[in-house]
């Protein structure tokens, strides 16, 4: 791709909803490139599966909770809420509605909270662990070199836990285009341009990497309206 002038700029957070990118990149003429402008957009396009999310809301669980998460540590609750509800109504003793009975969604649309649904595949390709530490821990360097050697979901067995009692993941697509892009510009040296083809390669190989039970919508926003609206309740 033939791309004219980016200085790297330091990536907006990934926590912005509506993550959008519209810099300029550039290749100079030392790599024998034809200098032309281009936007290196963070929200890539790909098909969204409307029915396939329908039928999800739909799915008929008498009981519906939906948790939104904006960082990965408040992911990791959310998950332990959706175990603990879980158990409570299928527990005889309990609410008693038996297996299956509460349906538990989360829109994951800020913050590092999308790591948690992306296969351990990804988190040894990417420093996916280290970002989760430096999100949760900014200041705190205790832990950083354990999360820095991460080379797999540590949430991955617990996710994969509430998915089998029929849990479901919602990943927002403009916070993952913005992941995306983030990498896209950790793998190249410091003042290289990151090209549009890049960051679409690396969107769609985290897109084939989540976890089961796991789908892309193209905003979090309004996957959590319309699940309100199928009447999940919203537990903060």
């Amino acid at each position: 791709m033939h791309v004219h002038s980016l200085s790297r700029r330091a990536f907006v957070t990934v926590a912005a909803s509506t993550a959008v990118v519209a810099d300029l990149a550039t290749v100079g003429t030392a790599r024998g490139m034809v200098a032309e402008p281009v936007r290196v957009d963070a929200s890539v396009p790909f098909s969204f599966d409307r029915a396939a999310f329908q039928a999800v809301l739909d799915r008929p669980y008498p009981h519906r909770q939906l948790a939104a998460p904006a960082t990965f540590a408040a992911a990791t609750v959310a998950v332990a809420h959706f175990r603990n509800a879980l158990a409570a109504y299928a527990d005889p003793s309990g609410f008693a509605a038996g297996p299956h009975s509460l349906h538990c969604a989360a829109a994951l649309y800020m913050g590092r909270s999308i790591n948690m649904v992306l296969d351990d595949s990804m988190y040894a390709k990417y420093p996916l662990g280290i970002m989760d530490d430096i999100e949760m821990r900014p200041t705190d360097l205790s832990m950083r070199s354990t999360w820095t050697a991460m080379r797999s979901n540590p949430m991955a067995a617990t996710v994969r836990s509430v998915t089998d009692q029929g849990a479901s993941f919602f990943v927002c697509n403009h916070a993952l285009s913005g992941l995306a892009y983030e990498l896209a510009t950790q793998s190249v040296p410091k003042d290289t341009p990151v090209t549009r083809d890049r960051v679409v390669a690396i969107h769609d190989e985290l897109a084939n990497h989540f976890l089961p039970g796991t789908l892309l919508v193209p905003a979090g926003v309004a996957a959590i309206v319309a699940a309100q609206e199928a009447h999940f309740t919203f537990l903060p």
